[in-house]
Parts: structure tokens; C-alpha cells; sequence
């Protein structure tokens, strides 16, 4: 991530860590839970004045690789909305936090990569399944995810499509090998929002936006939105169209409920 991520991320965790938050803190967050689930931890906490034992809406975040899930608090301060946020971490340990996929992935043949890929995504849907059944849960989870967190968010819509309500994955790949061999949640897929840089040098547009224009045609509600200026990074203007489409979303998925 870039250095001004970086730097950020850091602040965020040094408040988190503390142990009491101080009302006069510069940056206003919510202070979350910690919470283990079929071995997998996490963070959780409410939004919009939510209380714990509310039932509500569950917006997921996977953290990309090297990080842990505090750094995807600040990403849900200006949603606005009453909702629970649960941040998974990653189970495959890196020298600087955590990750979606073990370390030695680059040195694998790709099949081996799409098996690990696959298992690690299987994995994410039994944990939100575990999830709603311990905090009370309104529908299905809206799922976000940064860089390798963004490639697990579109492998659960194109792998387990019945445990989400709609995926944004952020500097995400999509590679040829994780295309399902059939659509099989047509005409009720859940809908992909991809969210790219069109500077990113480490996770190329072209590629994704390929991906995501093949999904179309298969007949997945898929879309790209990509940034001009914006490199390998979640930044202000992806985090403030995110938090407009997630409200839309959640809003809408209420009045259905």
C-alpha cells in the first residue's frame, strides 16, 4: 500500500491497541470487539448508533496481505448507517500481519494457486455462516476486500454466490482459472462492484476489467469503476463511492426484509 496508507494504518492501530479511548482522540472510530469464530479471529463492532445485541445488516472486510483488520476500520466511519462490521484476519502468518494466502503462493504452479485460492474462500463462507449465527443478522453479508482481500470477495460470489449479498473487491485480480465452469446463480447473482486504480502497477486495470467484462456477459450483475491518478490503494474517493453503494444496498435489502 502506499506510504500515506501506511502511515495512517499505523495511527489507527496504536488507537486501537490502547487500552481505554479517549473522547478527545483526532480520529473519531468505533473501538472494536475482538471475537474467535471456528478458529478464525475477529474484529466486530456497530455502526450508526447500532447496539451489540441489535439484529442487523453484516458488512464483511478482508484487509489486504501483510496487515490485520484494524486497518479496515477507517473505511466504514462515514457509512451512516446502522450496521455490524466484522473484520476477519487472515490465517496465514506474514512478517508484518497477516494474509489470505501462505507466503510461498508465488512459487506454486497455478493450479495449486487456484486450489489454494478455493480452500481459502471456502473456508470465508463457513466463516460467515458461523458469523450470523453468533451475532443476530439481518439477510446476507455485503462483502469488501483490499488487494488479495479483494480476490476473496469476488471468489465468494463466483464460488459460494449464496453466502453474500454483493461484493466490492478493491485492487483485486481476476485470473482466468477462477471463472466457474457454469453461471449458477442467474438471474439472482449477487451483484460484483469492482474498484480499481488505473495507475495500480502491482494489480494491473486491464486484466480485472477484462474479467469483469466477461463476467457480464455470463450473465453476472458485474461493473468496474476505476480511478484515473490512483495506484495499488483504497483511497478517498473509492472509500466515499463505496460507503454511498453500501448504504444504497443495505437500505434497499432492509425494506425487503
Amino acid at each position: 500500500m502506499p506510504l500515506q496508507h501506511t502511515l495512517r494504518h499505523a495511527l489507527l492501530a496504536l488507537i486501537l491497541l490502547s487500552p481505554v479511548a479517549s473522547a478527545t482522540d483526532a480520529v473519531q472510530l468505533p473501538v472494536p470487539r475482538q471475537d474467535n469464530t471456528i478458529g478464525l479471529r475477529y474484529l466486530v463492532f456497530e455502526t450508526g448508533g447500532a447496539g451489540a445485541e441489535d439484529s442487523l445488516p453484516m458488512i464483511v472486510g478482508l484487509h489486504y496481505s501483510g496487515a490485520e483488520p484494524q486497518v479496515m476500520v477507517e473505511y466504514f466511519d462515514t457509512l451512516n448507517i446502522k450496521a455490524r462490521i466484522v473484520l476477519p484476519r487472515g490465517p496465514y502468518a506474514r512478517p508484518e500481519g497477516r494474509s489470505w494466502f501462505p507466503a510461498e503462493l508465488g512459487v506454486m504452479s497455478q493450479a495449486a494457486q487456484d486450489a489454494v485460492a478455493f480452500d481459502s474462500a471456502g473456508k470465508l463462507a463457513e466463516f460467515m455462516a458461523a458469523a450470523r449465527e453468533r451475532h443476530p443478522t439481518r439477510g446476507k453479508p455485503v462483502v469488501v476486500g483490499v488487494s488479495y482481500g479483494g480476490d476473496m470477495a469476488l471468489l465468494l460470489v463466483l464460488r459460494h454466490p449464496n453466502t453474500v449479498a454483493a461484493a466490492f473487491p478493491v485492487a483485486a485480480r481476476l485470473l482466468p482459472g477462477w471463472f466457474p465452469a457454469a453461471n449458477t446463480c442467474k438471474p439472482h447473482c449477487p451483484p460484483i462492484r469492482a474498484l480499481h486504480g488505473e495507475d495500480d502497477a502491482t494489480v494491473a486495470i486491464g486484466p480485472t476489467r477484462e474479467g469483469v467484462a466477461r463476467l457480464s456477459t455470463l450473465d453476472y450483475d458485474a461493473s468496474l469503476a476505476s480511478y484515473p491518478g490512483v495506484a495499488h490503494d483504497f483511497d478517498a474517493r473509492m472509500e466515499r463511492d463505496f460507503a454511498e453503494q453500501a448504504r444504497k444496498l443495505v437500505t434497499a435489502n432492509a425494506k425487503r426484509d
